[in-house]
């Protein structure tokens, strides 16, 4: 997927839809777009990979998702109900960062526990949900270690 260029992943089920972008643009001047045209369908359960070069939308896609950018124009459902002018707090969606915004002083698993703490999810709960975020992607064997390492 190029978000180079004008995209369109609707799938043919929009209430299978657990997050949907609908005819979204993101424009920090009013005249060019950082995203453009945007109706995108990620149904519950899948996993989708974003992929193109730099400038061309994926963390403006993002930010957007997480709450942290508003669209310029456009929709976004989070199953089914709008949420384009939530803030990212009631939006109960985690968000990771770069490694530049991932607390210096926190293991990777600490890290991860962050917003379940903030939630008031601790103790086992806390420790299996975080064991199962690493196990999905093959980080379970580096928790302990600190972004930098």
């Amino acid at each position: 997927m190029n978000f180079s260029q004008p995209m369109s992943l609707a799938t043919d089920r929009p209430d299978d839809a657990l997050v949907r972008f609908e005819d979204v643009k993101k424009s920090y001047d009013g005249i060019n777009f950082a995203v453009k045209d945007l109706d995108l369908s990620v149904s519950r359960g899948e996993f989708l990979t974003m992929l193109g070069p730099s400038g061309s939308g994926k963390t403006t896609t993002l930010m957007m998702l997480g709450g942290f950018e508003r669209p310029t124009l456009g929709r976004i459902l989070l199953d089914g109900r709008p949420v384009e002018r939530l803030p990212p707090e009631k939006r109960n969606i985690g968000f990771v960062f770069q490694n530049y915004a991932l607390f210096p002083h926190m293991t990777v698993a600490e890290n991860v526990a962050f917003p379940l703490r903030y939630r008031g999810i601790t103790g086992a709960s806390a420790a299996s949900k975080v064991r199962e975020a690493l196990g999905r992607v093959s980080l379970e064997a580096l928790g302990d270690r600190r972004p930098a390492q």
